[in-house]
């Protein structure tokens, strides 16, 4: 009897033992890194991970847009995809954006790595007939972090063969989408998204009413809501800030919609 109790007890110890050790491993499984996205309006984000912080397309107070650009917003590097007030801060219109000689900003065509990111600029060009002052100009910025590929298109027009080839496979997608069609017409963004079949679409560059005032709004943009309207796969968050989930990745592409930051102000 005595044998039977002394291997019962060493049964359920040793059960035990593999219970915390299970434990331990998922709980370090749920303090690894994570990839996170911030949306701040229009077509900026912020991007980071494992202490690396990038941030995309930062806009200029008041030129079009009737809203303000944060000025508490920090980052190891900026990506812009090109010189529009609305993506550039308004540097080629000559204004002073708060970051600028403080943040390192890159704008051209290239390979870049940050931190743990991996970031590689393909030459598009901007949509007709927008940007001709500056050559249309466009940079669709490839970003590849934690095993992940994000893809921010700034204002392309219709990809060419050798966007998609330099591109491969995408993860997300930051496009821009509005129910004016400004940038991407119906069938061009049709095109694109049917190309790349990205995982996750974010949708960015729409009207934002609870920015604009009566005086400041882009006419010529529209919103989000009516594009979404005959959608069934949407995710609505309910914030600016979305840690990247991978069980989505299971399922059929899938729409987030961000709010902008309470930062924002107009």
């Amino acid at each position: 009897m005595k044998n039977k109790n002394f291997w019962i007890r060493y049964i359920t110890i040793s059960l035990c033992i593999i219970g915390l050790a299970n434990t331990h491993k998922t709980v370090a499984q749920d303090d690894s890194p994570k990839v996170i996205i911030e949306y701040i309006a229009h077509a900026s984000f912020k991007i980071s991970y494992h202490g690396t912080t990038l941030l995309l397309d930062p806009y200029t107070d008041k030129v079009w847009l009737g809203y303000n650009f944060p000025k508490d917003i920090t980052a190891d590097a900026i990506f812009s995809t090109h010189p529009h007030y609305d993506h550039d801060g308004g540097l080629f219109l000559g204004k002073t954006p708060y970051w600028k000689d403080k943040i390192p900003l890159y704008q051209d065509p290239g390979s870049y790595t940050l931190g743990d990111f991996k970031i590689t600029g393909i030459k598009g060009k901007h949509c007709d007939p927008y940007g001709k002052e500056f050559g249309q100009k466009n940079t669709i910025w490839k970003i590849e972090v934690n095993g992940l590929t994000i893809t921010h298109l700034g204002d392309n027009g219709p990809l060419t063969q050798e966007n998609y080839d330099a591109l491969g496979k995408t993860d997300i997608l930051l496009t821009p989408i509005d129910s004016k069609y400004h940038i991407l017409k119906k069938e061009e963004l049709d095109v694109v998204l049917e190309t790349i079949q990205p995982t996750i679409i974010i949708p960015m560059h729409y009207r934002i009413p609870d920015l604009e005032t009566d005086i400041d709004k882009p006419e010529d943009l529209g919103g989000i809501d009516p594009w979404l309207e005959e959608k069934t796969n949407v995710t609505r968050l309910p914030s600016n800030r979305y840690t990247i989930d991978t069980t989505m990745f299971n399922k059929s592409t899938q729409i987030v919609v961000f709010k902008h930051a309470s930062t924002v102000t107009h």
